[in-house]
């Protein structure tokens, strides 16, 4: 466990009751708070809430906002709620939950925090910690500000909805496209978007037509396939090549799983469109998968249900048409392939095959990781995606 925040307390006026049973006390408090993620102050209203038992040790509860900088600098706000008991060996240890302001400190809504307090002479010190896991899951932003905006893009009656992260730069920025996976969205890249935004890398996450049970782009799951997900990245490349701001010269394609061959698929048509590729665990494996499941064509029925979704007959004719492994290397620049050495969904030897098409591709294999990265896996592949990125606009 590492300490990420260290605040000093000043206690103020005690108000008590003292029922016929039981007793309970209010402390209002000020105080100061400083760590390695944020420095700041406790504002006014604070308080602490104990409640005595016969034969129990006091339960606190504590509600408080800090107000202060982040360690980007950037003004920002945490509300603390901070409940505890002492226990057996005297410490009285607490289960934190904390909500900011701060993007950069967004991180710490989900870990597992834990926290102590001790009674100081001149009042009391609260510890609160992160297991080294969450810390290690956090990817660190830039320095770079950026916007977010909802982008709508209208093409054949069809509607192309997802968010574009753009940096506040003076000049026209790079960019990298990202497709999701099966049955997903844009959020799935949002934390990657994010952090690529924030280092000068515009970035592009959208929803393909049909290819969710939740998407927020038009058209119907059953006319959904591996094509017409190409087409929709398509149609979003070019967007993005007309966009102001953007340095149409540098723009990368990403995608996962499904969506990582969709990227590929589309970087082989148009490479002069694309200056570098990264596919997270790639779904090269599709082909085989239905060719296995359906022989002939006319064994494909009108629709199935699969992974919680309703596919029509055009997935599966589209499936067993295509042959990635034949096509994909005529991309002839760089690509980052990321997998896991436990994918039970795409085996890794698929992209070692991948591997072997391209004329420049790396492949980085992550121990222990599956189909969908761990926080801790999915900060790794996002720093080596965005090192590769930087590399190659060298």
């Amino acid at each position: 466990m590492k300490e990420i925040l260290t605040i000093q307390v000043c206690l103020e006026e005690i108000q008590d009751v003292k029922g016929q049973k039981f007793s309970a006390r209010m402390i209002p408090f000020s105080g100061t708070a400083k760590g390695p993620y944020f420095q700041g102050k406790v504002l006014p209203h604070g308080v602490d809430t104990q409640r005595f038992l016969p034969g129990e040790k006091p339960r606190l509860s504590a509600r408080y906002i800090l107000e202060g900088q982040d360690y980007q600098g950037n003004p920002c706000r945490i509300f603390i709620e901070n409940n505890g008991q002492e226990e057996p060996d005297g410490v009285l240890r607490t289960c934190p939950a904390l909500i900011s302001d701060s993007p950069a400190l967004s991180w710490l809504e989900e870990a597992e925090l834990t926290g102590t307090v001790e009674g100081q002479d001149d009042g009391v010190l609260i510890r609160i910690f992160a297991p080294e896991e969450s810390e290690r899951s956090f990817l660190q932003p830039g320095s770079i500000p950026y916007s977010s905006q909802k982008l709508v893009i209208s093409k054949n009656e069809k509607q192309i909805c997802g968010m574009f992260y753009v940096p506040q730069t003076e000049r026209p920025c790079p960019a990298v496209v990202l497709s999701h996976g099966y049955n997903s969205s844009y959020k799935e890249f949002s934390r990657e978007c994010e952090y690529f935004a924030s280092h000068g890398i515009a970035a592009l996450a959208y929803d393909f037509c049909g290819g969710s049970v939740n998407s927020i782009s038009s058209g119907d799951t059953t006319q959904m396939s591996v094509l017409t997900e190409k087409s929709d990245l398509e149609d979003v490349l070019e967007c993005l090549r007309r966009f102001k701001g953007i340095d149409s010269g540098h723009i990368f394609l990403m995608g996962g799983s499904q969506g990582g061959m969709v990227s590929a698929l589309a970087a082989a048509d148009s490479p002069e469109k694309i200056c570098g590729l990264i596919l997270y665990f790639p779904a090269f494996c599709i082909p085989d998968d239905w060719n296995r499941t359906y022989s002939k064509e006319e064994e494909i029925p009108a629709t199935r249900e699969f992974w919680n979704m309703t596919l029509g007959r055009v997935y599966f004719q589209d499936a067993r048409r295509l042959t990635p492994f034949k096509t994909i290397g005529t991309f002839e620049k760089n690509v980052l392939i990321i997998h896991g050495d436990q994918d039970d969904v795409v085996p890794l030897d698929y992209s070692r095959e991948a591997q072997k098409c391209y004329k420049n591709a790396e492949l980085e294999i992550l121990p222990g990781e599956g189909h969908g990265f761990t926080p801790h896996g999915g900060r790794l592949a996002a720093e080596k995606v965005l090192s590769f990125m930087q590399e190659n606009l060298k």
